[in-house]
């Protein structure tokens, strides 16, 4: 003869699966809100245009790191001549 708990096992058992799923969709309807709340706007712009080689230059010469001659070497070898 069955006794009436080892009868209702198997519903036990989907119970407990139950709320485990139920808790698992929560944590991560939980974890969802907090990312969509603190992305910030500026992850969505665009990363920074590649600067050419001759810009690097350009910009090197500006920033005082190499000279008017270094420059105009760099550059016209650059340029292909």
């Amino acid at each position: 003869m069955m006794h009436m708990h080892e009868s209702l096992l198997p519903f036990a058992i989907l119970g407990g699966l139950s709320w485990l799923a139920i808790l698992a969709g929560v944590v991560l309807l939980v974890i969802w809100v907090i990312r969509a709340l603190s992305w910030n706007p500026l992850m969505r712009s665009t990363p920074a245009a590649v600067e050419s080689p001759l810009d690097v230059l350009a910009r090197r010469f500006a920033l005082g790191e190499i000279s008017a001659e270094e420059f105009e070497r760099s550059r016209d070898l650059l340029r292909g001549g």
